[in-house]
């Protein structure tokens, strides 16, 4: 039945109005049912515009057009980048929890606490093996804390780069959160469960340093469209800029993680010690 005021903001409505002039309400409400929650639930994903599944087809063929048009103000057009983007880390978080193998408590390795020489040396030791194992829980169960800490720093670097393009620091934030969201969800889907069956360190840094090359790569093909960069020699700078700032947030992730684990300078100590035994 047509309303005569809102139900959500209480605007008048005239009698052939299907929408609120005021908030865009449609008008009339249905009362929800089973059935209307299942139809949105359908919608969301596969409405021609605004749906995931649309969004995900055009992350795939033209990222950097997506980009471009979304920032552009074409906002009715996609699904929310914000949104997708707590989505994807979401999955990426369940399927880490379901594909991560049992943790062993930490046990630091009799052998080397024979070699060494003072109880200090011994209790550095310890704390490093606890330390690293406290690293990996959590990289393995708040990896979306790192990918939402990774978005604001790759575009920081993205602007630094581009900044004469036109786009400011915000613009390139929205950006890089949809080609980040979208390498999020393939790590989630393809080399989450993959790294899962690695049985050897090799084999794990080997997974990690194709997904990071292929991240890479995604970020350059996607600034090459967003910036409307032509010619080859933009193209391989892009691909540079993204290699880089891939690169330099890895290392950094990287260097966190081992200052984590070291705890403190006596740990140089026992390396300069151990170093000098062989």
């Amino acid at each position: 039945m047509h309303q005569a005021n809102c139900l959500n903001c209480n605007a008048e409505l005239a009698s052939v109005q299907h929408f609120c002039s005021n908030c865009g309400q449609k008008n009339p409400v249905h009362r929800i049912t089973f059935g209307h929650v299942l139809h949105e639930f359908f919608h969301a994903f596969t409405h021609a515009d605004k749906g995931i599944l649309f969004l995900l087809k055009e992350l795939t063929l033209r990222p950097g057009t997506v980009a471009r048009e979304y920032v552009g103000g074409k906002r009715k057009k996609y699904f929310n980048p914000f949104t997708f983007f707590l989505l994807v880390m979401g999955l990426f978080v369940f399927s880490n929890t379901m594909f991560l193998k049992s943790d062993i408590p930490a046990q630091p390795d009799p052998r080397v606490l024979a070699q060494l020489p003072t109880q200090e040396a011994k209790d550095s030791y310890s704390g490093i093996v606890i330390r690293s194992q406290k690293a990996s829980h959590f990289m393995s169960h708040y990896s979306n804390v790192v990918g939402m800490v990774a978005v604001p720093f790759l575009s920081l670097l993205t602007w630094l780069f581009y900044r004469r393009r036109g786009f400011n620091y915000a613009e390139h934030l929205t950006g890089n959160l949809l080609f980040t969201s979208y390498n999020n969800l393939l790590f989630a889907i393809l080399v989450v469960p993959l790294d899962r069956t690695m049985t050897t360190p090799q084999h794990h840094v080997m997974l990690l340093g194709s997904g990071m090359l292929i991240h890479a790569i995604y970020l350059s093909w996607g600034l090459s469209g967003f910036m409307q960069l032509r010619g080859w020699w933009n193209r391989i700078k892009a691909f540079l800029v993204a290699t880089f700032a891939t690169g330099l947030w890895a290392c950094l992730s990287l260097l966190g993680v081992m200052m984590y684990i070291m705890g403190d300078l006596r740990f140089w100590k026992l390396f300069t010690w151990m170093a000098g035994k062989h």
